[in-house]
């Protein structure tokens, strides 16, 4: 793997992790909420710039199965970050407040809505580079054979996390925050902060197992009709 890959998945990994932090914005505060998102965006546009050869190839060559889910969760990525930007912008009290753009009930319903869609395909992002991450830790780990038990425990792991994730989904009721059905995102203050991000650590590794396993199909599938 070259250094311009690692660069990309590390901005990948650098991504989610500010989105998954800019989440918890009562416990962070309004001014370190707006500078994470704006570190986001520019991080973003970091990813994008390495990214430019993509760009140039969209209209080239074909598309199979794979291609085309790849295709559709970066556009939607790349639309769900502006529009994260834009209602961000409007709804700013201090980094833009000189601004006096006052976006309103609009703002914020549209800032929630594209929040937990950018924390969802972020963690399908993830999960479509997740064995290039996996190549990137054997190789620093200069682990170079396979390990029965190794696999056994990580695989475990993987189901106790996913399972989780699927309660962590439910719990916090992210199906109905993907489709705006609160106007509010209220927070529990009589919740810890550590399960509030276990739960949201789930919920991204759940999302980061089915896609891992569903880009394993695809890939399969595409080797065997060649």
């Amino acid at each position: 793997m070259n250094t311009r890959a690692l660069c990309k998945l590390a901005i990948d990994l650098i991504m989610t992790v500010l989105i998954l932090v800019a989440m918890a914005s009562r416990l962070t505060g309004t001014t370190i909420h707006e500078l994470l998102g704006i570190t986001l965006f520019i991080v973003f546009i970091i990813h994008n710039i390495l990214n430019w050869g993509w760009y140039k190839a969209l209209l080239k060559g074909k598309y199979n199965t794979l291609r085309f889910f790849h295709t559709v969760i970066n556009l939607l990525l790349l639309a769900t970050m502006l529009a994260l930007l834009i209602s961000g912008v409007m709804l700013s009290r201090t980094v833009f407040v000189f601004m006096d753009l006052n976006g309103g009930l609009f703002a914020r319903k549209l800032h929630m809505l594209f929040t937990y869609w950018g924390f969802i395909l972020m963690s399908v992002h993830l999960g479509m580079h997740w064995g290039m991450i996996m190549d990137a830790v054997r190789k620093m780990a200069k682990i170079t054979s396979a390990n029965r038990n190794r696999t056994l425990a990580l695989q475990t792991m993987a189901v106790l996390l996913a399972t989780y994730g699927v309660y962590a989904s439910f719990s916090r009721e992210i199906g109905a925050k993907l489709i705006l059905y609160y106007t509010f995102d209220f927070w529990n203050y009589d919740q810890s902060p550590v399960i509030f991000f276990i739960d949201y650590l789930s919920i991204m590794g759940l999302c980061v197992c089915v896609t891992y396993h569903t880009v394993k199909r695809m890939q399969r599938s595409s080797s065997k009709k060649i």
